[in-house]
């Protein structure tokens, strides 16, 4: 790690995106050239987030020449809390819903999924995971916004909690919330060097949205009607 450089959105977000990158370059006194390989989360999040990173990135690889990979957020937040044999890696994604993932990682950090990503309510999915029981880290925003759901329905269930902090319960058949990293470029850039050493290549650079966008949305809308 030479530099880390992290805006939130109420800093201007994905417009910032460039002078991030020329001050974190310049933190860690490396030129646009010598940059070997980009990194970049391809969601699901903000579609805007999103839109913008990924075409900034596939620019910047496009223009230099040099190969680009693609990282699913979900399981970046799942490689930030390893090992585990199961962790629920949890997303804010407005409208009361979140973006979630049951997925296992290796202590050496090969993330392996359970389940495909979904997005719902997350007393929905509390109720499709209680089945479960025991033994499950929950990670993420979504995991520290909803803290008090998973801890009330753990105790409805009678699975031990751990709130963040103590990840032990999910080691001895319980719940724990493990808050993960807040900037996950780091973790990001250990996968997507990983997966470039094992084949992956710019072609993967491609948007995980989940589900379809507002305006998406409101078009099926108008269709339906």
């Amino acid at each position: 790690m030479l530099a880390e450089v992290s805006s939130g959105l109420r800093e201007g977000g994905s417009a910032n995106l460039l002078a991030d990158i020329d001050r974190v370059l310049a933190s860690a006194g490396v030129k646009l050239r010598e940059v070997g390989l980009y990194a970049a989360a391809v969601g699901p999040g903000s579609f805007t987030g999103l839109r913008s990173g990924l075409a900034t990135v596939k620019g910047l690889a496009l223009t230099t020449g040099k190969p680009a990979v693609g990282v699913q957020t979900l399981h970046a937040l799942a490689y930030c809390v390893r090992p585990a044999a199961r962790v629920v890696s949890l997303i804010p994604a407005g409208r009361g819903e979140v973006f979630a993932q049951l997925l296992s990682v290796s202590a050496e950090g090969s993330v392996k999924e359970l389940e495909s990503p979904t997005h719902l309510p997350p007393a929905r999915l509390l109720e499709l995971l209680a089945g479960l029981g025991g033994g499950l880290k929950w990670t993420g925003g979504g995991a520290v916004k909803f803290l008090e759901l998973i801890r009330e329905r753990a105790e409805s269930e009678g699975i031990p909690f751990a709130g963040p902090g103590a990840s032990s319960a999910s080691e001895e058949g319980g719940w724990a919330v493990v808050p993960a990293e807040e900037a996950l470029a780091k973790g990001i850039a250990e996968m997507a060097q990983k997966a470039y050493v094992e084949g992956a290549r710019t072609e993967g650079l491609t948007a995980v949205y989940v589900r379809p966008s507002d305006a998406e949305l409101k078009g099926l809308c108008h269709a339906q009607n």
